[in-house]
């Protein structure tokens, strides 16, 4: 089964504080050319998108150097929403989860900010986030990134990008606003976050999915059956 996990952009799409809203004009309609045409004016970090190590680093790559396997992989999806308003998800949180991580590509974390989307709530309430000896112990269990269902890895108010310049100095990339509701108690999850490939891209939208793979173990009499 594969599910979307893209929230749709629009004009009134949350962005980033100090981000411009998206804005989309026709520049070809049916009418007049025979066609429909879009200028679509969105930035690097608007809706469900991924951050590059050059959104943080100086001399970080942009994820048009990054190569295709990058951007998919195994997931292990982690429930932080009972941390709630504010809540920090710590390396000790982390490190119990008995190797799970380890055997994964990417971390998403379910806040549950997820259901806030399209409300003030969704950027005027803390949401869960890294602290940054979490955000080491994810670049040592050698991912290839980390996703969150809120618009940030790091508090609205942190302005040093803490979580942000662990992950990305450690090679990770970073997807944000992520719609992870529905991968909640799955287990075996292949996760696909494929960005737009512009040069020099310091973020892009992505749109993003998942397949699951896990299904129903048989049943412990069918197995004594046989």
């Amino acid at each position: 089964m594969i599910i979307d996990l893209t929230h749709t952009i629009t004009p009134d799409t949350f962005v980033y504080p100090g981000t411009p809203a998206p804005a989309f004009s026709p520049t070809r309609t049916i009418t007049h050319d025979g066609a429909r045409e879009t200028l679509l004016q969105v930035g690097s970090h608007t809706g469900t998108h991924m951050d590059a190590p050059r959104h943080i680093l100086p001399d970080g790559f942009g994820l048009d150097k990054l190569p295709a396997s990058q951007f998919c992989g195994r997931a292990a999806v982690l429930d932080v929403s009972h941390l709630g308003t504010g809540g920090i998800v710590t390396a000790d949180f982390l490190q119990a989860q008995n190797g799970f991580l380890r055997t994964a590509d990417y971390v998403l974390l379910y806040t549950g900010w997820e259901k806030k989307w399209d409300t003030p709530a969704f950027l005027d309430e803390p949401f869960p986030i890294l602290d940054e000896e979490a955000a080491r112990y994810l670049v040592r269990c050698g991912l290839k990134g980390v996703g969150t269902d809120a618009i940030s890895v790091d508090a609205l108010v942190n302005k040093e990008f803490s979580a942000h310049h662990v992950l990305l100095e450690g090679g990770l990339v970073i997807v944000e606003n992520l719609c992870l509701r529905k991968l909640v108690g799955r287990k075996d999850i292949m996760f696909f976050a494929l960005p737009l490939k512009f040069a020099d891209a310091d973020g892009a939208p992505v749109r993003a999915i998942a397949e699951f793979r896990d299904f129903p173990e048989p049943e412990e009499k069918e197995m004594d059956a046989q």
